[in-house]
């Protein structure tokens, strides 16, 4: 654990690939020993990756509140700049403070929207790039059913996990325990072709998403979203509508 603690004021410069290269194989040793720093490193590069994907929608969204905290944090020597400016362009700033302000300029962000379809599609958008930053590895490859039945006996509620289909070139993962604003959610994770792909399930049917699947883009991907018998699906990929119908289908008619 010292250890961890020794290195973790390198882990910020390290994802931002500004590292001393003295350090470098230092950190890198030690993040292949050690998973919770590798998460930590993996989670850090998401939040820099979120910022690249969103910083039009937060630079215009973020409350003036927050634009007043983020000035205070600003060293004296530094030239006036805007937040925007500040945020996007000093990848020197310590991510433990760049994190919490991103995060919550996205969480005002993602509050703000007023369509309740797009407000759920932003956060599991996220969910899906983090995730996929450093759970793959540690998920076991078994099987739909007791991957469901695993799932029903850790949370005492029930999905059904669509298996690994060659038909539909998709490769089951596993399934996390993951969150939003209005609580837990199943993520089941897989390879489709290759590439990732979320279907998360939410344990009830939520107010404003029809049975019917509607196609929203954020940040790059496309998330289908529909919910049908007290429950509420997303999937979530980088595809076209079109290329997805045919995952959508194999999916709706196991999970429906």
């Amino acid at each position: 654990m010292s250890k961890c603690r020794d290195l973790d004021p390198l882990f910020a410069p390290y994802a931002d690939g500004e590292v001393a290269a003295a350090d470098r194989a230092s950190v890198e040793s030690h993040l292949d020993r050690c998973p919770p720093c590798r998460e930590n490193v993996a989670e850090q590069r998401t939040v820099r990756a979120a910022v690249a994907a969103c910083r039009p929608a937060l630079r215009s969204n973020a409350p003036n509140e927050l634009r007043a905290r983020c000035a205070a944090h600003a060293l004296s020597a530094a030239p006036r700049r805007s937040f925007a400016g500040r945020l996007a362009d000093r990848p020197w700033i310590p991510l433990s403070l760049a994190a919490t302000l991103v995060i919550a300029v996205a969480a005002a962000f993602i509050i703000g929207v007023n369509d309740k379809v797009e407000a759920i599609a932003a956060q599991l958008t996220l969910d899906h790039v983090k995730c996929f930053q450093f759970a793959p590895e540690r998920l076991k490859h078994i099987d739909g059913a007791t991957a469901a039945h695993q799932w029903a006996e850790k949370q005492g509620w029930t999905i059904e996990v669509p298996d690994s289909s060659a038909s539909a070139g998709l490769e089951l993962l596993g399934v996390r325990r993951c969150a939003m604003s209005s609580g837990r959610v199943a993520h089941v994770m897989y390879m489709w072709h290759g590439h990732p792909l979320s279907v998360f399930v939410v344990p009830r049917a939520i107010d404003g998403v029809p049975d019917r699947q509607e196609f929203v883009e954020k940040f790059g991907h496309e998330a289908v979203i529909w919910s049908g018998k007290d429950r509420t699906y997303v999937l979530l990929a980088r595809a076209r509508p079109a290329e997805l119908a045919p995952v959508i289908g194999y999916v709706r008619q196991v999970a429906h």
